[in-house]
C-alpha cells in the first residue's frame, strides 16, 4: 500500500509490529505494510484526511503537491458547507435591553 502522511505517527499493532513515519517523511509517498488500515490511529487520521492513498491515477498529482488540500495542523480543509454540517456555530443575536418599570425611590415617596 502506497500512502502520503500529512503527520507524523507510530503505527503499532497487536502483535507489537509498529511502522513509523517520521517528521523527515510528512509529505513523502511512502510503501506501507497492510496492517496499519486496521490501528484505530489509521483509521482516524484517515478520517480527518491526514493520510492519502496514492494510486496510478493520483500519483503524478501526490508527487507535485502532496500536502494539496490540508490545513496547517494537516487535516483536509472542508467546504463552507460542510463546516456548517459539522461544526455548527451559534450565531448570537442582540436583545434590545427592555426598560424595567421600577420607579426610582424619589418617586415613589
Amino acid at each position: 500500500m502506497t500512502i502520503i502522511c500529512a503527520v507524523a505517527a507510530d503505527f503499532v499493532n497487536s502483535d507489537g509490529d509498529k511502522y513509523s513515519v517520521t517528521g523527515k517523511e510528512i509529505g513523502v509517498i511512502k510503501e506501507a505494510p497492510e496492517w496499519i488500515t486496521e490501528t484505530l490511529l489509521f483509521k482516524w487520521l484517515a478520517k480527518d484526511g491526514s493520510i492519502k492513498y496514492v494510486t496510478r491515477g493520483n500519483r503524478i498529482e501526490a508527487e507535485n503537491d502532496p500536502l494539496a488540500g490540508l490545513n496547517a495542523e494537516g487535516k483536509e480543509i472542508l467546504k463552507e458547507e460542510e463546516k456548517g454540517a459539522k461544526d455548527p456555530v451559534e450565531v448570537e443575536t442582540e436583545q434590545p435591553k427592555k426598560r424595567g418599570t421600577r420607579k426610582k425611590k424619589d418617586d415613589a415617596e
